[in-house]
C-alpha cells in the first residue's frame, strides 16, 4: 500500500471514529430526554382545563393489563428474535465473518454481526419514535379517562361549566402518576407495540428464506400482530386512554415502522448497503447476491474507482 492510500485510510478511520462518536453522544441525548419526559421529570408544560360534565375523564383507574416495565421489555424482544433468525438461516459458506476477524467462519459471530446491524436500524427508529410521541404527550396535555379520580381537582363545579384553573389534590399517587394523568394524546404503549409488530413482521418476511412449510412464517407474523392489536386495544379496556389515543398511538407506529423498514433498511436488501453479505439460503426473491469483496466509488471527475 503506498503512502497516499495510507493516507486516505487513516482519515476515513478517523472520520468514522468521530461519527460513531456523534451518534453515541446524540442518542444517550435522545434517550435521556425521553426518559425526563416519560417519567415526570420533565416540568408539566400545559395544564389543560375540563368541563364538569365530562364523561370521559370521569372513569375509574384499574390498573394496567400490560404494564410499564413488560412495555419497554417487549420492545427489546424484537432484538433477540433478530439474532436467533440470522443464527438459524446463516450459511457458514461465507468469508464474511472472516474479513472481519481474520480467522476462520464462526456462526455465532457472524450472526451477531448481521444482527446487529439491522438491531442498529431497528433501535434508531424506536428512539425517533419514542421522542415524537413524548413530546406529544408534553404538550397536548391531554387528560386520561381516569383524571378526575388521579388527580381530585380542588374545585367543586356542578352542570357543563369549564375549569380553566385547578390544583390536584390527590395524595395517594406520586407526582409523577398525577401529571401523567394528563398525558393521554397519544398512546405510548400502542406505539411502542404497534412499532415492534410492523417491523418484525415485514422483517421476518423479507429476510426469512423460502421454507417447506407453508404456515410457520404466517404463524409468526400473526403473533407478532396479536401482540400490538392486543396491547393496544388494552389501553382502552383498562381506561388508561380513549380510542383516539390509541388510534393516534397506532398511526404513528405504523409510520415509523415504515419508514424505518423501507428506507433506513432499505427493505431489508442487502445489495444496496455497503457491506459484505453472508450467504444465506434461497428465498423467493432475490434479496441475498453473492460476497462482494469491494466497493466501487466515484472519483472526481465521475469515473469508476475500484
Amino acid at each position: 500500500m503506498d503512502t497516499e492510500s495510507l493516507k486516505i485510510f487513516s482519515k476515513s478511520k478517523s472520520t468514522f471514529n468521530w461519527t460513531v462518536f456523534f451518534d453515541i453522544l446524540t442518542t444517550i441525548a435522545v434517550i435521556t430526554l425521553v426518559v425526563f419526559c416519560e417519567f415526570g421529570s420533565f416540568p408539566q408544560v400545559v395544564q389543560r382545563g375540563y368541563y364538569c360534565d365530562d364523561r370521559s375523564i370521569q372513569r375509574s383507574f384499574t390498573g394496567d393489563t400490560v404494564a410499564t416495565g413488560v412495555i419497554i421489555a417487549s420492545g427489546f424482544v424484537p432484538l433477540f428474535l433478530i439474532w436467533l433468525t440470522e443464527l438459524i438461516f446463516y450459511s457458514p459458506t461465507s468469508s464474511f465473518a472472516y474479513s472481519r476477524s481474520k480467522g476462520p467462519n464462526s456462526r455465532w459471530f457472524t450472526s451477531w454481526l448481521e444482527s446487529w446491524h439491522w438491531s442498529r436500524k431497528y433501535g434508531k427508529g424506536l428512539i425517533i419514535k419514542l421522542l415524537i410521541v413524548d413530546i406529544m404527550k408534553t404538550f397536548s396535555g391531554e387528560h386520561r379517562p381516569h383524571f378526575l379520580e388521579t388527580c381530585l381537582p380542588d374545585i367543586i363545579c356542578e352542570g357543563n361549566e369549564y375549569v380553566s384553573s385547578y390544583t390536584c389534590t390527590n395524595t395517594e399517587f406520586r407526582p409523577y402518576f398525577i401529571r401523567d394523568a394528563s398525558k393521554s394524546f397519544p398512546s405510548g404503549h400502542s406505539s411502542v407495540s404497534v412499532y415492534g409488530s410492523i417491523f418484525m413482521i415485514w422483517y421476518l418476511q423479507k429476510r426469512i428464506p423460502k421454507m417447506t412449510s407453508l404456515v410457520a412464517l404466517p404463524l409468526c407474523q400473526i403473533a407478532a400482530a396479536t401482540w400490538g392489536i392486543f396491547c393496544s386495544f388494552s389501553r382502552i379496556i383498562d381506561n388508561r386512554h380513549h380510542w383516539w389515543d390509541v388510534l393516534a398511538g397506532a398511526f404513528i407506529g405504523v409510520v415509523a415502522a415504515s419508514m424505518t423498514c423501507y428506507f433506513s433498511c432499505h427493505n431489508f436488501d442487502r445489495t444496496k448497503l455497503k457491506i459484505k453479505e453472508p450467504a444465506y439460503k434461497e428465498h423467493d426473491i432475490n434479496l441475498v447476491p453473492n460476497p462482494v469483496t469491494f466497493i466501487a466509488s466515484r472519483g472526481v471527475n465521475g469515473t469508476t474507482n475500484s
